[in-house]
């Protein structure tokens, strides 16, 4: 299976839940937390040109911003994880984007469902080209 590069934008909620600094050290937690091969196939943070490279920070509107590759066979593990993150960081929302496609992954631990779950995995395998 080929991996799709797709892009994660945590949003702080209420926008000014974080500090700049303190997004920039939840992106690079999460990126530490995702490069796992039953999650994505790479993780990288984007410099300001666009490039993934090792320690780049985000500035601009690259912060808060992860690169990932992903398989579609590894999307509902990465659904999980995702979820479970966000329920856990609730300051923040995760976007996931891939060209001109745009979802948003929102999970609220208090209105958030299997049912829901399920429809965000199909979402996102169909995204990856899954």
């Amino acid at each position: 299976m080929t991996a799709t590069t797709i892009t994660l934008r945590l949003e702080p909620q209420p926008p000014n839940a974080l500090t700049e600094d303190e997004l920039d050290a939840l992106t690079r937690a999460l990126a530490r937390q995702l490069d796992a091969p039953e999650l994505t196939a790479a993780v990288g943070l984007p410099d300001p040109a666009g490039a993934v490279g090792a320690g780049a920070k985000g500035l601009g509107r690259t912060l808060g911003t992860l690169v990932l590759e992903v398989v579609p066979k590894a999307v509902p593990a990465l659904v999980d994880f995702l979820k479970a993150w966000v329920t856990r960081e609730s300051r923040v929302t995760i976007k996931v984007q891939r060209g001109a496609d745009l979802i948003e992954v929102a999970f609220d631990p208090r209105t958030i469902n299997e049912a829901q779950v399920e429809i965000m995995t199909r979402r996102l395998l169909k995204l990856v080209g899954g």
